[in-house]
């Protein structure tokens, strides 16, 4: 009940911001992939997180629809896709990347964005071929090496309704009356097959450091929710340190669904971030190729 219900209501969501979706097929997966916004936009792949569907994007796509061009995937189940498990593993998701980077981007270079085990998925994607991205924003991503994974797991490992209150508590400060009324519904998103699947398929070799973000070499912003109790605020500033060309906005009031509970807010740090790092125009990235230079760095 509680999939269909939210890939459906997804569907239609995206559906009335006059937005196509459909299948990409991938190894024995069928995904669901929703495109739309303006045809001639900033080209973007924005990629949800655990336990959510591309719903979560709406915040985001509601506001710039009108300047740039979306395709979002769905990485479970939950999203109407389906596969050999309820879920795909971080390598697969990494993997799908590179999959609509050619189907869907053959032209032009996209900024790739996830958020939470999205922003994960973005930076294995884009450490085996960062020059295939313009860009790389990452929404309190997971996945970074060192911080304590013994906190994390039994935060996000909810057994009980009790148990996820401080799962809750890390996704929101105050959250909005509509969203408290929510909760049961977060409960059992968390308690879903889709949400087990990813939990046991993660593995260490999965996990990045800062090894890895130094060989990043293109333009990198993190957003963070300032009050972020899950991966906490420090995390994004030791990635921001040792990126190359990396640089970090907080969000003031907000936890780890930021775009939710801020939404004015985190529209604006990604449009700061946008004007920070700017796209190369097409002529210019097509002369960069024509050149064999890297486009945007």
């Amino acid at each position: 009940m509680l999939r269909t219900s939210a890939a459906l209501a997804t569907r239609l969501a995206y559906r009335a911001l006059g937005f196509r979706t459909g299948v990409v097929t991938f190894g024995d997966w069928r995904i669901r992939v929703h495109r739309g916004g303006a045809p001639r936009g900033e080209p973007w792949i924005l990629l949800h997180g655990l336990g959510a569907t591309s719903g979560t994007w709406l915040p985001l796509v509601r506001r710039l629809r009108g300047e740039c061009r979306f395709v979002l995937p769905e990485l479970s189940r939950l999203g109407g896709s389906r596969g050999p498990r309820p879920a795909l593993s971080v390598p697969e998701g990494a993997a799908l990347i590179d999959r609509l980077l050619a189907s869907d981007f053959a032209g032009r270079s996209p900024t790739v964005c996830g958020i939470s085990l999205g922003g994960w998925m973005a930076v294995r994607a884009a450490a085996e071929a960062p020059t295939r991205f313009a860009r790389l924003l990452l929404v309190v991503p997971g996945g970074y090496r060192d911080q304590d994974w013994e906190r994390i797991s039994r935060m996000v490992r909810v057994a009980s309704y009790q148990d996820s209150e401080a799962m809750w508590r890390a996704l929101f400060v105050s959250p909005p009356w509509w969203l408290r009324r929510a909760r049961p519904i977060f409960y059992l998103s968390y308690r879903s097959p889709e949400v087990a699947a990813i939990l046991a398929t993660v593995r260490e070799e999965d996990a990045f450091g800062d090894e890895e973000l130094a060989r990043l070499d293109l333009p990198v912003g993190l957003i963070w929710g300032e009050r972020d109790d899950l991966f906490r605020l420090e995390v994004g500033e030791r990635m921001a340190a040792v990126l190359p060309h990396g640089r970090l906005w907080s969000v003031a009031g907000a936890a780890h669904a930021l775009q939710w509970e801020r939404p004015a807010d985190f529209v604006e740090a990604v449009r700061s971030f946008r004007a920070a790092m700017p796209l190369p125009s097409p002529a210019t990235e097509a002369q960069d190729r024509a050149d064999g230079l890297d486009a945007g760095r």
